[in-house]
């Protein structure tokens, strides 16, 4: 049976190999098969890659804002910009550090490229979660963490993450052509 799911690239597309990276979700038809069914070797038809949510080429510092899920999109963007050595801010925001995808491995970039900032926010921090913030992601913890005002921004997560943060780059005076995000919707529904 067709079922039609759009997922991001978690990796660099190296001209051999695509990764997606699925949450399971509880009922999801196509997650759960993805995690129970699927095996090497397996052959499933896919779509080609597409979309514009891709890192562009610059030298304004990059800040990379991810919430839940959307971090994967985010993950290929840092791997491309770090040999460039352009200063890095990589925020992600989680309900808790035992939902908080690739931390170990942002942790790992951030060890070896001195030029990368990571920042996380919970909702929920317990002793040891190491969060630099908990609850909401405001403007003024973005304004704190944002290297300038003039920098390229990404940001891509849930609806309502996405819309506190567009505006709160917005009052932070981030100008509206160096912020970039992608949205499954009409861009009405961010305002």
């Amino acid at each position: 049976q067709e079922q039609r799911r759009n997922y991001s690239l978690s990796a660099p597309a190296d001209g051999r190999s695509l990764r997606i990276s699925v949450k399971r979700e509880a009922g999801g038809k196509v997650s759960n098969f993805l995690h129970d069914r699927v095996r090497v070797g397996d052959t499933l038809q896919l779509f080609p890659p597409a979309g514009h949510f891709t890192l562009q080429p610059g030298e304004r510092p990059l800040v990379l804002i991810s919430g839940g899920v959307g971090i994967t999109p985010t993950l290929p963007m840092l791997d491309a910009a770090l040999p460039s050595k352009r200063p890095v801010v990589f925020i992600h925001c989680a309900r808790e550090r035992g939902v908080h995808a690739f931390r170990e491995r942002v942790d790992a970039l951030a060890a070896v490229h001195p030029q990368l900032s990571r920042y996380y926010c919970y909702d929920r921090v317990e002793e040891g979660d190491e969060a630099d913030a908990q609850g909401l992601l405001t403007a003024r913890q973005l304004g704190e963490w944002l290297p300038s005002v003039d920098a390229d921004v990404y940001f891509l997560g849930p609806r309502p993450f996405m819309r506190s943060v567009k505006e709160s780059l917005r009052v932070l005076g981030v100008p509206e052509g160096q912020v970039r995000y992608e949205f499954f919707g009409p861009a009405e529904a961010l305002a």
